[in-house]
């Protein structure tokens, strides 16, 4: 699924090349979105000139052509004399004086959604730590393109049901799946970097609530986080992992979210919460 936020998807994709250049020490890191013809170049660090800007780059053309065509990372640690890629963008490639070039295909759902570089002016070789964070950085851009499409498409469902209809389509959701997904969505929202994608997650997650009881909600956001998981029949220690607070603050969430809802127990507060239609 292609996010329908494209300039939104530029800007993860810009982030992760500045991220390229401080964590994997390159001094130069380009890339572009995968479209249907291929991957035009649209995303800069450390270039010199503009002779990168707007090529495209085809499947099987070229270092990056090869790694969205296979889906795997490709490297040329002597681009000019690599006998394993076509040459068929040296011009542009050799103008910015690139003697080592990475290719990284970012894969979302089977599909390349973008193809990112990183690369060097020297001959330098590509140690394992360097190659290892620069997968890491494209399996984190690939995970955020995927939760951000997600989003959209929940998004996208809530927005095109109005009414009564969207109240039957939340109701049809079975309750337990229903809690699950809205204490998913408030553990993924504390997770993610991106301040986009974690307004959409909370805008999915009112949605969830409000499907329930339309009272605002008397907790505090991370009461509720808590609350959410323990309706799950999850116990402090694992709530406290997941939601990565030491286990006593879990504790004093809980006593807090009780005490506002001045329930005697941990199991009262969710049934006075669901009731109030503070959770699902």
């Amino acid at each position: 699924m292609v996010s329908e936020s494209p300039l939104h998807d530029l800007e993860l994709l810009q982030k992760t090349l500045k991220a390229l250049t401080i964590r994997a020490g390159f001094p130069v890191a380009f890339g572009g979105l995968v479209a249907r013809d291929g991957a035009p170049l649209t995303s800069f660090v450390g270039t010199r000139g503009h002779t990168l800007d707007g090529l495209l780059i085809e499947p099987s053309e070229g270092l990056g052509g090869r790694a969205i065509a296979e889906r795997r990372p490709v490297a040329a640690t002597q681009y000019r004399n690599s006998t394993a890629i076509t040459h068929r963008y040296d011009r542009e490639v050799l103008a910015e004086d690139i003697v080592g070039l990475l290719a990284i295909p970012v894969v979302v759902d089977g599909s390349v959604r973008a193809v990112i570089y990183g690369a060097h002016r020297t001959a330098t070789r590509l140690a394992d730590p360097v190659v290892r964070t620069s997968l890491a950085l494209a399996t984190a851009l690939a995970w955020e393109y995927s939760v951000n499409d997600e989003v959209e498409r929940r998004l996208a469902v809530i927005a095109t049901e109005g009414g009564e209809r969207k109240s039957l389509v939340l109701a049809r959701l079975e309750r337990d799946e229903l809690r699950e997904l809205y204490a998913d969505l408030r553990q993924i929202g504390r997770s993610v970097t991106d301040p986009i994608l974690a307004k959409r997650l909370e805008a999915i997650g009112r949605e969830l609530q409000l499907s329930t009881l339309p009272n605002a909600s008397e907790l505090s956001p991370r009461e509720l986080d808590v609350l959410a998981n323990v309706a799950l029949g999850k116990r402090n220690a694992l709530i406290a992992s997941q939601l990565q607070l030491a286990e006593s603050t879990v504790k004093s969430y809980l006593s807090s979210a009780m005490r506002k809802l001045d329930a005697a127990s941990r199991f009262e507060a969710v049934i006075v919460a669901r009731r109030r239609g503070l959770i699902p």
